[in-house]
């Protein structure tokens, strides 16, 4: 191997020793330079074919014709399981256009050798890659302006390199194209997805057989592929492809055999091509033929797909650009089915009659699939609550059910088929889904099913009232009634699966996360007793905004850490966690805050570990909470050398964020045990009643709060002062005693320890907070932030 990866070198040298004369040159085609210059040849062509190209004469070779040629670019596109690189070659002309100008416009793509003991096909694309990139054929050369032609040489180095059908990892990755699962085929998805080739060529060999026939070929026989797509594929194959080659002195017949691997698997390449809405063509040469034959069999196999394609370029462009719409219509009409198996050559044994007009997922289901969303770009519907819903009315409906239903031999998720896309995770929809199983005869008494729809019909006007405890309740109750009809043969299995999945999904839907004092004590715990006083630029302060930090991080919200200087050359830092809601941009803000630095030689329990650690709680509780705004979860450093930390967030805030933010609930001393301290103070920096005061007073008549628990009141002295400075609704929240409004008398004292903290007045200010931020989220956004359109529509 090391003469010739020397060997190579040395010719490389020879060549560029040739730049620097004018003697002529015997070439093969020139090169694109217009100088006389002999074309790089394989390894497998410098051994005269006895030898086939190492992956280092690859690599070297790559290199050498894209230094050669203006025509010929190519890039990393992934690597395999033990390491090795693979590439994506793109020849053009005059030169490749850029990766955008391709995805917007025509390509080919041709790749070779899958199978790592299938080399012929590699052999071919390195050769054409090469032949293109140096040819004078003026055909060609309007061809490559058209489109351009992409090569991955090698699908499978690993196998190349070990001679074995699969990849290092053991699997044949011919049959990973639905789940992709190997990283070679994960990188082909990304070419696929990206430049959506009219006609992709998939090169193979027939390890057992010597010929007869000489070449077989083969197109996407999966019965999901668009009916126009296929048509025109069945005609380029048995009209155009098998008729040229066989006039070019080779025999021909289609590969495989029915049910075997000539069927319509939906993980084979050929199958996903056309599922793709691409035009493909399977080549299988005979592996036991002599090595330059088969070469020449896939040559001449693809050069007949190029003239193909120049002849009926705009026959294919038009059939391949219509086909996503046409398949889109079709997943639209419930009427439709949809083959789970099968092939245009044998009959599918599982078929769903009445395709589903989407499946609902749960939020997690969503995340595991989260790979196949972004390499088939699924359309996703974020739905209210937990979960999405991915509609049966988009181009790649095609993979949908093969991915989610659990009918489906290798679906990743056991989505829930739905056949009603409107109102998706409603009672509502649910009624569709009950007549859904009335009309195939799962139930076997009509009243049954009365009994059903009356249920849901009623859950249905709680969720309109938002009356989360009724819509769980309810549920509930539906799902007694579903184990009673399952119990009493009343209804088939199917259908009661399908029922109890969507009512669960509801009951996790309405179930309202509880804020638990309980919680917020563990972390007081840790940042007043483990870390203790946390005084501003401090190892001690930063120490429990990494604990900040961590913990919003595990709850799974998006954090930052904003650090800012303070006296001396010292730093301290705000932690900041982002809710944004779903599918909405620049939309209002809400504001939750709290200090989490302490005066020295105080542990800061009260002041202010109680208002961070509510903060925190908050955060857990509300992280699934459905919004039409913002949320933002932030701690601030240096409250206690004059709001420093705060002033400092708000200074960053740029005009259109200002413009968007609609209160800041600022957390402060809120779990005192001081029992004086019994009146909870809401307290504007001017006193005056704004949006802040009116969530929580509404918050508070919901949650059945005393009158005379809550008090509005004028106070300067905290994190809400520059919410206040910069014209946004702001107001802090303090346990203080009525009439006098003293603090604690532990305030700003070693005194100020855990066991002075109440967990009952934590869980007072915890709900109410909770009570009043979600409701005020999850009204539409204004058109005018002004304080009086916002206290109207809070009243």
């Amino acid at each position: 191997m090391r003469k010739k990866i020397l060997k190579k070198y040395v010719a490389l040298f020879t060549i560029l020793l040739m730049l620097m004369t004018t003697g002529p040159l015997t070439t093969l085609a020139k090169p694109s330079n217009n100088s006389n210059l002999e074309p790089p040849t394989t390894g497998f062509e410098d051994s005269n074919g006895e030898q086939w190209t190492t992956h280092e004469e690859e690599l070297a070779f790559l290199e050498e014709v894209a230094e050669m040629s203006e025509r010929v670019s190519y890039s990393q596109i992934g690597e395999t399981v033990e390491g090795r690189p693979l590439h994506l070659v793109r020849v053009g002309f005059p030169e490749p256009p850029s990766d955008e100008e391709i995805a917007d416009g025509r390509n080919i793509l041709i790749i070779g050798s899958q199978h790592g003991n299938e080399p012929a096909g590699r052999e071919m694309a390195l050769k054409l890659l090469r032949n293109l990139a140096f040819t004078d054929d003026p055909e060609l050369l309007e061809q490559l302006e058209d489109a351009t032609v992409l090569f991955v040489p090698t699908a499978n180095p690993d196998g190349r390199v070990a001679n074995t059908r699969q990849n290092a990892a053991g699997v044949d990755i011919n049959r990973d194209h639905l789940n992709l699962e190997q990283p070679e085929i994960q990188a082909i998805a990304k070419v696929q997805n990206k430049f959506h080739p009219d006609i992709t060529i998939d090169a193979h060999e027939r390890p057992r057989d010597t010929g007869d026939p000489d070449i077989e070929m083969l197109w996407a026989r999966n019965l999901n592929v668009d009916e126009q797509l296929q048509e025109l594929n069945v005609e380029m194959v048995e009209d155009y492809l098998m008729p040229d080659v066989r006039e070019a002195g080779y025999t021909t017949d289609l590969y495989g055999s029915p049910g075997g691997a000539g069927g319509g698997d939906e993980r084979i390449a050929r199958n996903m091509v056309g599922l793709r809405h691409g035009l493909g063509l399977l080549i299988e040469t005979p592996g036991k033929a002599e090595p330059t034959s088969r070469v020449a069999m896939h040559l001449e196999t693809v050069e007949s797909a190029l003239r193909f394609y120049h002849e009926r370029f705009d026959d294919v462009g038009t059939v391949v650009a219509g086909a996503p719409e046409r398949k889109a219509v079709a997943g639209a009409d419930t009427s439709n089915p949809f083959y789970l198996d099968g092939a245009d050559n044998w009959d599918p044994t599982v078929v769903l009659e009445k395709q589903p007009s989407g499946y609902l997922l749960t939020e997690a289901q969503s995340v595991e699939i989260s790979k196949y969303v972004e390499l088939f770009s699924l359309e996703t519907e974020a739905v209210d609550g937990d979960g999405v819903f991915i509609t049966m009315n988009q181009p790649m409906m095609t993979v949908v059910p093969f991915l989610l239903d659990e009918r489906a031999t290798y679906n990743e998720v056991n989505g829930l088929a739905l056949y009603d896309d409107s109102e998706v995770g409603t009672a509502a929809n649910m009624k569709s889904l009950v007549e859904h199983y009335q009309d195939e005869n799962a139930f076997t008494n009509d009243s049954d099913v009365r009994t059903l729809l009356m249920h849901l019909t009623a859950v249905d006007r709680f969720e309109k009232k938002e009356a989360a405890d009724k819509v769980v309740k309810h549920m509930n109750s539906f799902n007694m009634l579903l184990d009673h009809q399952k119990d009493n043969d009343l209804i088939a299995e199917p259908a009661y699966n399908a029922l109890k999945t969507y009512a669960d999904y509801l009951i996790n839907k309405w179930e309202v996360a509880a804020f638990d004092s309980n919680n917020a004590m563990d972390h007081l715990s840790y940042l007043s007793e483990d870390i203790g006083p946390r005084v501003t630029g401090t190892d001690a302060e930063e120490q429990a905004a990494t604990y900040i930090k961590d913990e919003f991080a595990s709850l799974g919200y998006d954090v930052s850490t904003q650090a800012f200087a303070i006296r001396g050359d010292q730093e301290s830092q705000n932690v900041i966690a982002v809710k944004k809601p779903k599918d909405a941009e620049n939309t209002e803000i809400v504001y939750v805050t709290a200090h989490y630095d302490s005066v020295p030689g105080s542990p800061g329990a009260n002041d202010n570990g109680s208002g961070t650690s509510t903060l925190l709680e908050l955060a857990r509780v509300m992280k699934d909470v459905p919004t039409n705004k913002e949320i933002r979860f932030v701690a601030f450093g240096a409250e206690e050398i004059g709001l420093v930390g705060s002033r400092y967030y708000v200074s960053q805030l740029s005009q259109a964020e200002k413009d968007r933010s609609v209160a800041n609930f600022n957390l402060d001393m809120v779990g005192t045990d001081w029992e004086p301290a019994s009146q909870l103070y809401i307290s504007p920096v001017d006193g005056e009643p704004n949006q802040v005061w009116e969530s929580s007073k509404a918050a508070a008549e919901k949650l059945g709060l005393d009158d005379d628990k809550l008090f509005l009141y004028p106070f300067g002295r905290s994190d809400h002062v520059p919410f206040y400075e910069a014209g946004i609704d702001s107001a802090l929240f303090i346990w203080r005693e009525p009439g006098t409004g003293n603090f604690e008398p532990y305030y700003h004292s070693p005194q100020d320890t855990i066991e002075h903290v109440s967990p009952e007045k934590i869980q007072v200010v915890g709900d109410l907070i909770h009570s009043a931020v979600s409701d005020l989220a999850s009204q539409p956004a204004s058109n005018d932030n002004s304080q009086e359109d916002l206290l109207e529509k809070a009243s």
